[in-house]
C-alpha cells in the first residue's frame, strides 16, 4: 500500500553550475558616487548649476557649429558695432569689438579655452593636494610637519604678487600658466584633508590591514584615499571657478594667454581700452565668467550637502517629543 501524503519537491537547482537560483533577486543598493551626485541633483541648487554648466560646455564643444564666423577675423569697416537688438548694422549678436571682430564668435571660442584651463588646473592641484595631503597625514611627525610648513608659507603670500612674480621669470604662456596656477593650489586640498587622513590610519580597518600585511601604498590607495575623497571633490568643483578667475586675472594684466589664442580674461584686457566705444566687448566675456564661476560654486554646495548625510535628515518636529 503506497502512501498518498503529500511529497517533498526537490529543490530546483541550475543545471550548468548545480546552485540554486535566488528565490528573489538582491537589489544592490546605488554606489556612493551615484548617490551623491543623485543627491546633488535633486537639490534645486545643484540642478540649475548643473544645467548651467551643461549649457557653457555644449556651447565651449560646439563652438565650430555655433560661431557666426571665424573670431579672429577683423572687419575695421564693422569695427565698435553694436548688438543687432539695440540697433545696430551687420546683424551681430554681441556686435564687435575696436578690431571688428565677432565678440559672440570670440566668447564661445575664449569660452572653451577658459574651462580647459579651469577644469585641467583645478584636475592637476586636486590630484597634488590628494598626494601630498595624504602623506602629510601619514607621516605626520616628519613629513607632515614640513609640509604644513610650507603650505602656511604660501598661505601667507598674495597669490597674485606670485602670480605675476613667476610668470614674469617663466614667461607667459598657457603651459606656464597652468603650471603656476596647479602648483600653487595644492595647498587648500593638503590642509583640508590632512586632518581626516591622521585620524582614519587609527581607525580599526586600517590597523586591521596593516596587520595582515597590506603595504603602505595600498593602505594609502585602496583604504584611506576613499574615506577623503568627498571634501577633494566638493574643493575641485568650488576651485574650478576660482582657477577661471586667477588665470583671467593674469590674462588681464597681460601675463596669461598670449595672442593668437585668446580666452574670456584676454578678451576683457583687449576690450578695456574702448570700453566707452563698445561696452559689450567686456559685457558678454564678463558675463560669462560669472555663469562659470556661479554654476560651479552651485554645485559645490549641492555636492557638500550630498556628502554630508545630516543634510538629507528631516527637520525635527518639536511636537513629537
Amino acid at each position: 500500500m503506497t502512501s498518498t501524503g503529500p511529497t517533498k519537491k526537490a529543490p530546483i537547482t541550475d543545471q550548468a553550475t548545480g546552485t540554486k537560483p535566488a528565490a528573489k533577486a538582491e537589489q544592490r543598493s546605488p554606489g556612493r558616487t551615484r548617490e551623491v551626485f543623485g543627491k546633488a541633483w535633486s537639490n534645486p541648487t545643484g540642478k540649475i548649476g548643473f544645467v548651467i554648466l551643461g549649457i557653457l560646455v555644449i556651447a565651449a564643444v560646439f563652438a565650430p557649429v555655433l560661431a557666426s564666423q571665424d573670431p579672429a577675423l577683423q572687419t575695421l569697416s564693422d569695427a565698435n558695432t553694436k548688438p543687432f537688438w539695440l540697433g545696430g548694422d551687420g546683424g551681430y549678436l554681441f556686435g564687435t569689438d575696436s578690431l571688428g571682430r565677432d565678440v559672440y564668435s570670440r566668447v564661445l571660442y575664449g569660452l572653451r579655452l577658459s574651462l580647459a584651463v579651469g577644469i585641467i588646473t583645478a584636475t592637476i592641484s586636486a590630484a597634488l593636494g590628494l598626494i601630498l595631503g595624504i602623506l602629510a597625514g601619514y607621516y605626520e611627525r616628519f613629513l607632515g610637519s614640513f609640509l604644513l610648513r610650507i603650505a602656511d608659507i604660501q598661505f601667507a603670500i598674495p597669490f597674485i604678487a606670485v602670480g605675476i612674480a613667476l610668470t614674469a621669470v617663466l614667461g607667459p604662456g598657457i603651459v606656464n600658466l597652468v603650471a603656476v596656477l596647479a602648483v600653487w593650489a595644492w595647498t587648500l586640498y593638503a590642509r583640508t584633508i590632512v586632518n581626516s587622513v591622521s585620524q582614519v590610519r587609527r581607525l580599526d580597518f586600517v590597523t586591521a590591514a596593516r596587520t595582515l600585511g597590506a603595504s603602505t601604498p595600498r593602505i594609502m590607495l585602496r583604504h584611506i584615499a576613499p574615506s577623503v575623497v568627498g571634501p577633494i571633490v566638493v574643493l575641485w568643483s568650488t576651485s574650478v571657478g576660482v582657477t577661471v578667475l586667477a588665470e583671467s586675472g593674469l590674462s588681464l594684466l597681460g601675463l596669461g594667454v598670449q595672442a593668437p589664442d585668446f580666452s574670456l580674461g584676454s578678451m576683457l584686457a583687449d576690450g578695456q581700452t574702448a570700453l566707452r566705444l563698445s561696452w559689450w566687448s567686456v559685457a558678454f566675456p564678463g558675463l560669462a565668467l560669472l555663469l562659470i564661476v556661479l554654476a560651479f560654486n552651485m554645485i559645490g554646495d549641492a555636492l557638500r550637502d550630498g556628502f554630508n548625510p545630516s543634510a538629507a535628515a528631516k527637520p525635527h518636529n518639536p511636537e513629537l517629543t
